[in-house]
């Protein structure tokens, strides 16, 4: 058996139990054993020397070896209790040089021990708060006896609270918001327990998080208000764009209209100037000036109509592209040929360049863009100059050029000439009429065919319009 692992005051009542116990039945031993032995043997007086050695030797040696080891229990038990007197010592200076506010309360409720970080935080001296209530920090009337009482409770039945938040106020009546952690101490000769409590200020932390929950809610409201607004305008656009579509549509189906009734007419005119100058047996040179003014006048509507047409056509994805490979020079000496047979007074220059290579592109719509460029250059052109056309081809593309003898292009009009419906001068003096859409539908024409079209001005004067088409590779 260990008594070491006993208690001293178990250890030392054992020891006066056992110890006469020993004593005793060493006696008793000692009288029906070897008393008897020696008395028989050796005579009185060697017994009595025997005796003499026994008591007088045996006993004090246990009596000073049982004294000994309850010595020894009393130095570890004192060294026990030096070091931990030294440890409750170095705690209590930890506890009292923190600077988290650390204090105590007996069981009336009563400060017991107060800190160096209690007095930082609340700001009273040691003297002027041991032996006060906890109630004198804590802030509020009625609650605050309520929550003293719910604390001591749960601290005595659990044995501690962590993380309770509550209102305190310091010496200036200031408020405070801290985080309360409690523990129950330990009983000390028979009194009733205190409570250990630790106080850490969390005023800043609650107001930071009060700033960010205002922030929140004030965030919150904005976004409700902007996903209101937001719906609103979607619904908004959505109203829009439904209109915009009955209004495309309205367009289209107007364009439609419009250009058909105008095309029938002009048509209609078209055949009756032809057959009075065929019918008519003496025209004088007003009826033929008038006939000429009429087949001009004829021509330039039924461009625009078919200007008209493409464009919406070409918007809406109407046009159908049909590309093939085909031979460039044909094609511009073709157009340039009819378009001088059209306007007899204008001189049109396209030099014959064998071995252009194949372009993949719609042949159809190729004329179209050179009618447009060639009808362009002519109303741009003083009567009398020249128009030409020039054809080149490079590894990948070939570029087709019509170059006019016009006064040339202002700079901020040659990258917005292309534009829907843009003139650079439309005032009622301009040069020559026109509705902005020749050059757009060119535009649109060539890149649907994978080219480029641009436009500059010639070093010795005129404007030169220029687009590509892609070489075929097959």
């Amino acid at each position: 058996m260990n008594l070491a692992s006993y208690p001293l005051r178990q250890r030392l009542t054992f020891l006066s139990r056992f110890l006469p116990l020993v004593l005793l039945l060493l006696a008793v031993g000692y009288q029906l054993g070897p008393v008897r032995l020696v008395h028989k043997t050796f005579g009185q007086l060697a017994h009595f020397g025997a005796e003499i050695f026994f008591y007088a030797l045996i006993g004090p040696l246990l009596i000073y070896l049982a004294l000994r080891v309850i010595g020894r229990w009393f130095d570890a038990e004192d060294q026990t209790a030096r070091l931990l007197s030294a440890r409750e010592h170095h705690l209590a200076s930890m506890a009292s040089a923190s600077v988290e506010a650390i204090l105590s309360i007996n069981a009336d409720g009563l400060i017991e021990s107060w800190n160096r970080g209690a007095e930082l935080l609340f700001g009273y001296e040691s003297a002027e708060i041991l032996g006060q209530p906890l109630t004198i920090l804590i802030e509020g009337g009625e609650a605050t006896e309520v929550e003293l009482g719910w604390l001591v409770e749960t601290v005595y039945r659990k044995g501690f609270i962590r993380g309770h938040e509550t209102v305190c106020q310091d010496v200036n009546g200031r408020t405070i918001t801290v985080e309360l952690s409690a523990t129950r101490l330990s009983k000390d000769s028979g009194s009733p327990p205190g409570i250990s409590i630790v106080l850490h200020d969390i005023t800043r932390r609650k107001r930071h998080e009060e700033d960010i929950q205002r922030l929140n809610t004030r965030l919150n409201r904005q976004l409700t208000e902007q996903n209101r607004e937001l719906a609103t305008k979607v619904e908004e656009l959505a109203q829009a764009n439904t209109n915009l579509q009955k209004l495309d549509q309205t367009r289209s189906e107007f364009v439609s209209l419009v250009s058909h009734q105008i095309r029938a007419p002009l048509t209609n005119m078209g055949g009756a100037v032809e057959r009075m100058q065929a019918g008519c047996g003496a025209i004088n040179p007003t009826c033929t000036r008038m006939f000429s003014i009429l087949d001009q006048q004829v021509s330039r509507l039924d461009r625009l109509v078919q200007d008209v047409l493409n464009a919406s056509r070409l918007e809406t994805g109407e046009v159908a592209l049909q590309p093939e490979p085909i031979s460039v020079q044909p094609v511009v000496q073709q157009v340039g040929e009819q378009t001088r047979a059209r306007i007899a007074t204008r001189l049109i220059y396209f030099p014959d360049k064998p071995g252009i290579p194949l372009v993949y592109a719609d042949r159809d719509w190729v004329v179209e863009v050179l009618v447009n460029l060639l009808d362009n250059a002519d109303k741009y052109s003083p009567p009398g100059e020249e128009v030409s056309l020039e054809v080149r081809a490079e590894q990948t593309e070939v570029t087709i050029s019509v170059r006019d003898c016009g006064p040339g292009l202002p700079a901020e009009d040659i990258e917005r000439v292309f534009d829907k419906f843009y003139r650079s001068d439309s005032s009622d003096s301009q040069i020559a009429y026109g509705y902005g859409l020749g050059l757009y539908v060119c535009r649109r024409l060539v890149e649907a065919q994978g080219g480029r079209i641009w436009a500059e001005n010639h070093p010795d004067g005129g404007a030169v319009f220029s687009f590509t088409l892609p070489v075929w590779q097959g």
